[in-house]
This record gives C-alpha cells, sequence and structure tokens, in this order.
C-alpha cells in the first residue's frame, strides 16, 4: 500500500494446481485373449533372453564319477562281461572317456537294456566335451530320455536325474534361439527340431509353451491343446506359463462350441442359454468350466431380480475367472483393441453392458477403469473397477491404473478450488481499496471452509501436500488482508482528518484540533505497527512518515498563526493612540514582546519567509518603542 492507502502488492502465490498421474495401457490384448495367440512373436526374443540368462545364472551340477558299482536291474552277467563294465567305470572314473565308451559299446553290444551301462555311456558322453553343446551331449540326453521312465533303483534314478537336468541346462538355451532364428523363415522345420528336442526335455515348459503357442497361432487349437495340457504336467521349468497357456487355449475351444449359449445368456435369455448347453457335443460338454456356467445359470434363474444385482457365483477364485472369462473375454479382448483404436466411447458402451452381467470380472473392470479414465468420466466408479482390478495378480498394470485414478479423483475435486484461490487473487492484481479487500477476504474464507473437504478428497502424497500447501496460502492471505485492511483503514482515517482543512486552517483552535487527531493517530499506528509483518510494516511505516510531515507542516502554520495574533494585539494597541494608559500599554507591549521572542526562538525554523520578517519587524518595533 502506498502513501495514497489505495495499492496493495501481496506475496507470491506459490500454490498450483494438482497434476494428474499419467498413465499409458499397454497391457496387450493378446495376453488375454482366447482366440488369439500372436504373442508367440513378440515373445520369442524375450524368451530367448531369459533362457540364456537362467543357465548363466545357474551353477553347473558336480557330477561324481561312477565309479562304484549299481545295483543291476534287468541281466545276470558272466565273469567276461562283468570286466567290461568293471573297466568301463574305471576308466570313467580316471577321465578316460573315449576308452570307457569303447568298452561300454561292446559290452552294450551283448546287453543293450542294461540300465547302468547305458547311463555310464551318457556320462562318458557329456564329459567328452567342456561346457559347449555339442552333439555327444544331445546323444547323451537321448540316451537317458528312455531311462527317464524305466523302472530303476533310487541311486540310479537320481543319477540320471542330476545328468538330465545338467545337460538340459546346457543344451536348452542353444535350442530355443535357434527356433527364434529359424521360425520367422521356415516355421515347419524350426516348430518340427524344436518338437524333438522337447520330446527329448519335457521337463522344460517353455519349449512346451512355444511349440503350442506356434500351433495356436496356425490355427490348431486342439493340437496347440494336447502340447500345452502335457507340457503342463511333466514341466519341472515354467510349469506356471504353460499351464496358463493350456487354460487359455481350453477356453478358446469352449468358446467356439459353447457360443450359442454364450450368447443367449448375454441377451437374458437363461432358459434358451441352458438348453444350448445341453445340446453341445458331449465331448466338449463334459467340462468344469461349462458345468460350472450350468450352475450360474440356475443360480441366476432362482433369482428373478438378479440383473439389478447378479449374485456372485459360487466358486473357487481361479474357476470364476474361468466362467468369466468363458463368457466375455473376447468381448474385452475386443473393447480392448476399440479403445487401442481411438474408440473409447464405444468400448465403454459395451464394457458397461457386461459389467452389469459379470460385476466381478477382474479383467473387465480393469478395461473399463481405463476406458473412464481415457475418457474423463466417473472418477468414483473408475476407481472402484480399478480396485477389483487388483484383485487380479496377473493383470500387473492394476495398481498403477489406481493410483491415476486416485491422483485424477483429487484433482477434480482440489483443481476447482485452487483456480478460485488464483481468479480471486487476479482480482486485486491492478491495486486494492479497503471494500475490495472485503471481498477477497470473503471468497478466502469460503475456500478455507472447504479445506476439510478437499483433505478428505486427497488420495495420494502429492494431493495430501497441494492441500497443505493450499491452506497454509490461504492463510497467509487471510493474514496479509487482515493487516492490509487495517492499514488501509488507518489511512482512510488520515484522509478523513486531512480532508477536515481542505479550505486551510482558520485559527488556532482548529490547527491544535488538527494536531490532536493526528498526535491520536500516529499512536494508533504505532501500536498497530508493533505485530505488522513485511509489507504492512513497511506500509505503516510510510504512514507514520506521512503523520509526522504532517503534524511538521502544522507547527509552521500554527506558529504563522501567533505572529500574526500578535501582530493583531499590537496593531490595536497602536490604534489607541494618546487616549490609552501608558502604563498599561507599556506593560502589554512588553507581553507582546516577550511572546514574540520567545516564539521566534522556538519556530524560528518553522515559520515561512514572510512569517519570519514580519516577526522580525514586530520584536524590532517593540523594542523601539520600549527605550
Amino acid at each position: 500500500m502506498s502513501g495514497t492507502g489505495r495499492d496493495h502488492t501481496f506475496q507470491e502465490i506459490r500454490v498450483q494446481a494438482l497434476r494428474t498421474q499419467e498413465f499409458e495401457f499397454t497391457e496387450l490384448i493378446e495376453t488375454r485373449g482366447h482366440g488369439d495367440f500372436a504373442e508367440h512373436d513378440r515373445r520369442l526374443e524375450e524368451i530367448a533372453r531369459e533362457a540364456a540368462a537362467r543357465a548363466a545364472s545357474e551353477t553347473a551340477l558336480v557330477l561324481v564319477p561312477p565309479v562304484a558299482a549299481l545295483e543291476e536291474m534287468s541281466l545276470d552277467l558272466g565273469d567276461g562281461d562283468e570286466d567290461l563294465l568293471e573297466d568301463a567305470r574305471a576308466n570313467a572314473a580316471d577321465g578316460a572317456y573315449e576308452l570307457a565308451l569303447e568298452l561300454l559299446a561292446e559290452y552294450l553290444g551283448a546287453h543293450p537294456e542294461h540300465q547302468e551301462g547305458r547311463y555310464l555311456r551318457a556320462y562318458c558322453l557329456y564329459r567328452l566335451d567342456g561346457k559347449k553343446a555339442t552333439s555327444e551331449q544331445w546323444e547323451a540326453l537321448r540316451i537317458l530320455r528312455p531311462l527317464r521312465d524305466e523302472d530303476v533303483p533310487d541311486e540310479l534314478r537320481e543319477r540320471i536325474a542330476e545328468l538330465r537336468r545338467e545337460l538340459r541346462r546346457r543344451l536348452t538355451p542353444p535350442e530355443i534361439a535357434t527356433y527364434t532364428e529359424k521360425v520367422r523363415s521356415d516355421p515347419p522345420g524350426a516348430q518340427s527340431r524344436l518338437q524333438a528336442f522337447l520330446e527329448l526335455a519335457p521337463e522344460e515348459g517353455t519349449l512346451s509353451y512355444l511349440l503350442a503357442l506356434a500351433q495356436a497361432q496356425a490355427g490348431r487349437l486342439e493340437l496347440a491343446l494336447d502340447t500345452a495340457e502335457r507340457g503342463a504336467a511333466e514341466a519341472e521349468v515354467d510349469r506356471e506359463q504353460v499351464a496358463a497357456l493350456a487354460r487359455r487355449l481350453r477356453l478358446a475351444l469352449l468358446g467356439t462350441h459353447a457360443a450359442p449359449a454364450v450368447s443367449a445368456f448375454k441377451t437374458g435369455d437363461l432358459d434358451r442359454a441352458r438348453r444350448e448347453l445341453f445340446r453341445m457335443d458331449p465331448h466338449w460338454r463334459r467340462s468344469t468350466v461349462l458345468d460350472d456356467f450350468d450352475a450360474y445359470l440356475a443360480l441366476l434363474i432362482s433369482r428373478p431380480g438378479w440383473r439389478s444385482a447378479p449374485p456372485a457365483p459360487r466358486l473357487s477364485a481361479e474357476r470364476a475367472e474361468d466362467l468369466y472369462s468363458l463368457i466375455a473375454e473376447d468381448d474385452g479382448q475386443h473393447a480392448s483393441m476399440l479403445m487401442q483404436t481411438g474408440r473409447a466411447d464405444q468400448a465403454e458402451r459395451l464394457l458397461a453392458h457386461l459389467l452389469t452381467l459379470l460385476p466381478r470380472f477382474a479383467w473387465l473392470n480393469f478395461l473399463y477403469a481405463v476406458c473412464l479414465y481415457r475418457l474423463r468420466r466417473d472418477p468414483d466408479r473408475a476407481a472402484a473397477c480399478a480396485e477389483v482390478a487388483r484383485t487380479d495378480r496377473t493383470l500387473v498394470q492394476a495398481g498403477e491404473l489406481l493410483e491415476a485414478i486416485r491422483s485424477w479423483q483429487e484433482a477434480v475435486v482440489i483443481n476447482p478450488a485452487v483456480e478460485e484461490y488464483l481468479a480471486a487473487m487476479e482480482s486485486v492484481q491492478g491495486g486494492v481499496s479497503v471494500d475490495r479487500l472485503a471481498a477477497l477476504r470473503r471468497r478466502l474464507t469460503a475456500l478455507e471452509r472447504r479445506l476439510p473437504v478437499l483433505r478428505g478428497a486427497a488420495r495420494t502424497e502429492g494431493g495430501a501436500q497441494v492441500v497443505r500447501e493450499f491452506g497454509q496460502a490461504i492463510a497467509d492471505r487471510l493474514r496479509e488482508i487482515d493487516e492490509a485492511m487495517v492499514v488501509g483503514g488507518l489511512y482512510e482515517k488520515y484522509d478523513r482528518v486531512m480532508s477536515s482543512v481542505q479550505g486551510g486552517i482558520n485559527g488556532a483552535a482548529q490547527a491544535d484540533r488538527l494536531d490532536g487527531s493526528l498526535a491520536a493517530l500516529a499512536t494508533e499506528v504505532k501500536s498497530v505497527r508493533k505485530n505488522a509483518k513485511g509489507n504492512a510494516r513497511g506500509q505503516l511505516d510510510e504512514l507514520t512518515s506521512l503523520v509526522t510531515k504532517r503534524r511538521g507542516e502544522l507547527e509552521g502554520v500554527k506558529a504563522a498563526i501567533q505572529v500574526s495574533d500578535l501582530v493583531r494585539r499590537f496593531n490595536e494597541l497602536a490604534q489607541q493612540g494618546r487616549y490609552a494608559n501608558p502604563y498599561t500599554t507599556r506593560a502589554q507591549l512588553t507581553t507582546i514582546l516577550q511572546e514574540a521572542r520567545t516564539l521566534h526562538r522556538r519556530a524560528k525554523g518553522q515559520l515561512d519567509s514572510q512569517s519570519r520578517e514580519l516577526l522580525d519587524q514586530l520584536i524590532a518595533t517593540i523594542s523601539r518603542t520600549l527605550r
């Protein structure tokens, strides 16, 4: 506020609107869809890298040389053949693997089914080379493959399993790498080689996964399902991945056959849906998920008002997920495609309808939350859907989506208040009066009353921080306004005091009244200044200087009035002339002279030149008269 009392500059405004967290939908539809298994191509390089990294991180097995005889399983050998086996063991233990292989070739020529002899041969082939995958290691794996399924003694079974694990560790990564390189140029050849290796290493679930994906991509879903199911049954590595693929393939095939029943369910004709189920091919009808579908239809039929709030199926989470996927996975895939091609409005209508039928399907809830977030509609519904989606651990983006929606929810509530604050502050940027400050105070007080709601709306730490800063900014501005209004009131009081003498000061009494008013104002300013800060303190200092200056000017005016009064009294005595009492006149002139000299000493610096000259003349004239 300047000396006029009309301007006020507020402290720098630091409040900013809350920025909504960004979310990019990267969940690919093929990772969920029944009938589209195109992630085969996308996953090739990734799987090859993972397999190589796993092989590099795993420690090679230290296999004990087979120096001790193992229990024989199938043959009663003569002394000569037994010597061959003993010599082979001894040479294998000494590292003479080629000699051991020659002895074993002779021995197995006579006893081809001998289990320990076959194991020893595989062991020697494995030890012929170092760490590289070789044809000898392939041959070793071929030799061990039938032993994996034969009835062998426990000690021998353990050694076979150890050797197979080490061979798989060495051979699987390069096989996957070879498949990755060849499959695009020669799909049948690459798949044939992969299948041949899978026969030797059925424990490697990744191989079953890749082969089943390739078969599914080619449209051979039933063959792919057989590959995936066998892989899931035998896998020791990546079992979950291939089992999940088998589940998807089963649902894809079932979805084709159950399409009439599913279509009837979506139109609300539950009786027809059940009839369509019973018309299915018995081969496909014998399925747990279809039994669950039938049971769910029966549950809904028993609830006439089911459309308003469909009950949850009485199933485990996994079986319920299969049921939901059978009914609506393809629709979810379509909705995802609509969103990815810029048709979010269409996706929203489709998903809203599906969720009236399957409100607990996590995948649909995830997609609907994404859709609402993109369209910036109904943040509370979007958050509720994201909460449901987060219950499915396979939806890896659900947590990130929920965080983005929470920031959106809080921004919807908080940002309008921040914008109102900024608009209110903008309204006084051109200068203020007490009335404008009072209007600003009312607006900020109304915003202050909204702070509890804003705190309740804050869902993230960032949102809570913005609300804290916002509340502090309002408090600071209200304090500034209160100070500015007090300062403005003092300036307005100063204006009123000074306006009373705009026509000039007519006498000592008026001058004393003005001086008293200014003195009282100075005392009030001094009292207010004790607790003032920053800008207000500076403005009060300006007002103090202004009052002090006016009082200084007033002293000059009062002194000039006194000079005029002394001159008037002298002139009145002079007009009495010879009729006056000389003794009384002399006494009165002496009094006027004393007052004039006192005024001259006290107010010499306050008098203007004319008044000072007049006072000097008066003193000189009276002095001459009294001689």
